[in-house]
């Protein structure tokens, strides 16, 4: 896992002055927040886009925002709430990709270095480490972190997660466990 950290580590610097780091708060985003500033750099931008009351729980989202300052208390972090915050943000989900993706342009960023995993679905295991996209570049530096690299690290390190994986991970295996199942 060490070799795996320090190459991931390496990978990220580049890309840091004129990227963003975007956090989720699921296992995979705060372990690749965690390598990258206290490896690389511990003041760089941090973007976590809140989902709202209708699709993710307050107090999950609490856990979320007190994890990515526990971890990166030098970051600029910048919060953006989806604006839909009833019914309708679980079953419309091409005005959540739309606003989504209009805040990410809007921001600016050349690169956004997101915690995706080769290993978690079909899709990902095709995109690489770099994924240019219209108007700015992926950079995946964990992208090739098993499920238990992913754990092994978080434990190693006490890098903080949602307390829902700890309930549901026995249920439904530690390698599925992901935020978006919740």
């Amino acid at each position: 896992v060490e070799e795996k950290v320090v190459e991931a580590a390496e990978f990220s610097k580049p890309f840091l002055d004129e990227g963003m780091v975007s956090v989720s708060g699921g296992k995979d985003s705060m372990a690749m927040l965690h390598i990258i500033v206290t490896r690389v750099s511990p003041d760089v931008t941090v973007f976590h886009w809140d989902h709202g009351n209708a699709l993710m729980p307050r107090g999950v989202e609490r856990e979320i925002l007190n994890g990515i300052t526990a971890v990166a208390p030098q970051a600029r972090l910048i919060i953006q709430k989806y604006s839909v915050d009833d019914e309708e943000a679980r079953v419309n989900w091409r005005k959540w990709y739309a606003e989504f993706f209009s805040t990410l342009k809007s921001l600016g960023f050349k690169y956004h270095l997101l915690g995706i995993r080769r290993e978690e679905s079909c899709r990902r295991s095709t995109r690489g480490r770099a994924v240019q996209r219209k108007y700015w570049t992926e950079i995946h530096p964990i992208y090739e972190f098993t499920w238990r690299d992913v754990w092994a690290y978080i434990f190693r390190h006490g890098v903080p997660v949602p307390s829902v994986y700890f309930r549901y991970a026995r249920l439904l295996g530690w390698e599925r466990v992901r935020l978006v199942t919740f």
